[in-house]
């Protein structure tokens, strides 16, 4: 039983010690000033990286072996003192490859048409070693158009967990309409298409979780007093002028006789056009319907 109890106290002071000593001896890490390289040598991506134009998963090793280093680094042309490369010179095998779990990217494909900077643009001109992490998702939205469905999102991410927005919590159908009013759009963008939308609200049961009962009566105040941005939803100014056009509703201000008084009868009216005052003060207004290059209302008296 003593013997037992000496063993295993021995065993947790060994295994104490080694925490301790790697705790005081860290891993290697590289020493590695791509700016050198790259922008002052003029060396291309591959030459050091070898494989990647051939890489088909971001599991494969791509740094660049010793005797790459060496071609250079052999005392004469550079220097060959291993810590002018390695925080740890003494002991450089504890600094090994660590792949990128849950992304499936092959490099083999995006090569042909896309330059290594697109997806990597801080590392050419980095003086110190840039952390291996992922790109973030926007530059790869510039050429990825996806839906969400199994061929969208799981064509580069083999799992969604923890990729989700921390907003995409529980009750986000139910609130999300609160952030979209609230964003500039370019967020929902980055993931949604305009049809992910439609899909859902073009359904009538879903249509009063967007605008209350009544919205279509005074809905032009929240356009006006620009409460609400509603080309969010809205392709403006089509959807506006024709609902209005459908229903024959105009602005208020249009139903006074001296709205817009023709070239012809302006001389059996002594007040002004009102539409010409309105149009300096407002400008804004006038475009949301009419297209004063094309719009026909337009076009009677100023061809």
């Amino acid at each position: 039983m003593r013997s037992s109890l000496l063993l295993y106290g021995l065993l947790a002071y060994a295994g104490l010690q080694a925490v301790l000593v790697t705790a005081q001896e860290p891993r290697d890490r590289i020493i590695f000033p791509h700016v050198s390289h790259v922008e002052d040598m003029g060396l291309e991506c591959g030459e050091c990286h070898e494989g990647v134009e051939t890489s088909t998963r971001l599991s494969h090793d791509l740094l660049p072996v010793m005797d790459q280093c060496s071609a250079c680094h052999d005392g004469d042309t550079a220097s060959e003192e291993c810590s002018l490369c390695h925080t740890r010179p003494d002991d450089p095998t504890t600094y090994t490859w660590q792949s990128t779990p849950g992304l499936l990217f092959p490099h083999q494909s995006h090569l042909p048409q896309t330059e290594c900077s697109q997806c990597h643009p801080e590392v050419a001109g980095a003086a110190t070693l840039v952390p291996r992490t992922p790109p973030k998702m926007e530059p790869c939205m510039d050429c990825h158009t996806v839906s969400l469905t199994d061929a969208g999102c799981y064509a580069c991410h083999a799992s969604l967990e923890g990729k989700l927005p921390a907003s995409h919590g529980l009750g986000w159908t139910q609130n999300h309409g609160l952030f979209v009013h609230g964003s500039t759009g370019d967020d929902c963008a980055m993931c949604h298409q305009q049809t992910d939308c439609e899909g859902c609200h073009a359904q009538a049961q879903l249509e009063k979780q967007v605008h209350p009962a009544n919205y279509e009566f005074v809905h032009a105040g929240d356009f006006l007093s620009f409460e609400k941005e509603c080309s969010t939803c809205h392709a403006m100014p089509q959807e506006c002028q024709n609902c209005h056009l459908a229903k024959g509703v105009m602005p208020l201000s249009h139903n006074y006789s001296t709205w817009a008084v023709p070239p012809s009868r302006a001389a059996l009216f002594t007040g002004p056009n009102l539409h010409i005052q309105e149009a300096l003060d407002k400008p804004d207004y006038c475009v949301a319907c009419h297209d004063p290059a094309s719009d026909s209302t337009c076009r009677r008296c100023h061809p």
